[in-house]
């Protein structure tokens, strides 16, 4: 860990049962563990808790949102009504993007920007059930998808 470039290293581990992020903070010398059965974590499956998307080029200029679940490209996501659910977002290309959910409200959920090579997150809290649907600020005809705010059963 002397090569360190950055205060903070994040590593996602998904599985089919459990996210787990590890972070290390080389001021403290520590690691961090935080970790989420399948049935906390919002993915296409249908769970709530964190969704974990990544701005992909697929050619020249042209970008998708792709699931860290699974792969698709501009995944539906399916978010529990009157719940914390957490888009994490990873840019590992030299353009920003910033994931914005139409709610149809006055102030709508925003990641702001997230800078090349940079990451961030979405809190959204929904609190009715519906069809909503998500785009980039700065590519909204290719990085565009659907939200399913469901309840709980």
């Amino acid at each position: 860990m002397t090569n360190l470039k950055s205060n903070r290293i994040l590593v996602l581990i998904i599985s089919a049962a459990f996210l787990i992020e590890i972070s290390y903070v080389s001021s403290q010398n520590t690691f961090q563990v935080q970790s989420a059965s399948a049935a906390n974590t919002n993915s296409t499956n249908g769970f709530s808790g964190a969704t974990l998307l990544s701005a992909k080029e697929v050619k020249d200029g042209v970008y998708n949102w792709i699931s860290g679940s699974n792969g698709a490209a501009n995944p539906t996501i399916k978010a529990l009504v009157n719940s914390k659910n957490i888009i994490k977002i990873q840019n590992p290309t030299d353009t920003k993007h910033e994931l914005i959910i139409d709610t149809g409200t006055d102030v709508l959920p925003s990641s702001d920007d997230i800078a090349p090579n940079g990451s961030g997150q979405l809190v959204f809290n929904p609190t009715s059930t519906g069809t909503f649907t998500y785009h980039c600020a700065y590519h909204p005809f290719t990085m565009k998808g659907i939200i399913h705010v469901v309840s709980v059963k």
